[in-house]
């Protein structure tokens, strides 16, 4: 088992979907990513993954991959491993909402399965399906208008930055434009 550096053996597995990638919005190669990052620890591969790969290699499997079933299961085995799991998943509205429901089962079944604690971070807008599966979770809601005024300081000191710099209109710009840049950066930033 590995150790944190504060003595704690808690894993963090994380994947970001994206639609425009068949590898990056499939259940099963999101779940076979966040369970290859929970099978590596700095002092080898653990225990139920090689064990998993020789009775494979037994049954002349080694190759295939492995069922979404088979995944879910190694993933619960992984999350018992260590006292804490904690998954953050970005974008996961970006998976097919047709096809999304098999992850979200598959992550819930984890949860609902696992002897340690298991939580999942994800980022999505607020599709039905997915607030359906995590209805009985603890939801933080962040809405567009919650980093507003975050983007709105960032852009305007960014502005100054690239002003002083002189990689903005060679440095000539005026208070007014200033603040109408700003202004619309904060405003089309809406719904990042």
């Amino acid at each position: 088992m590995e150790l944190g550096e504060d003595g704690t053996a808690n894993r963090l597995a994380y994947f970001y979907c994206n639609r425009a990638e068949e590898n990056r919005r499939n259940p099963e190669s999101i779940l076979n990513a966040l369970v290859q990052q929970l099978a590596r620890t700095r002092l080898g591969i653990v225990k139920p993954v090689v064990d998993l790969y020789n009775e494979r290699k037994k049954k002349g499997q080694k190759t295939s991959p492995l069922t979404l079933l088979e995944t879910q299961n190694l993933f619960i085995t992984l999350t018992n491993i260590y006292p804490q799991t904690t998954i953050c998943l970005d974008a996961l509205d970006e998976v097919d909402s047709e096809i999304r429901i098999k992850l979200l089962k598959s992550l819930k079944s984890v949860i609902d399965n696992s002897k340690s604690v298991v939580k999942i971070f994800a980022t999505s807008r607020n599709d039905p399906d997915i607030l359906r599966q995590f209805n009985t979770f603890p939801i933080i809601e962040v809405q567009p208008d919650d980093s507003f005024e975050d983007i709105r300081k960032f852009s305007s000191t960014r502005m100054e930055t690239v002003i002083a710099d002189e990689s903005l209109l060679f440095g000539d710009v005026g208070d007014e434009l200033k603040s109408q840049i700003c202004d619309s950066l904060s405003t089309r930033s809406r719904g990042m």
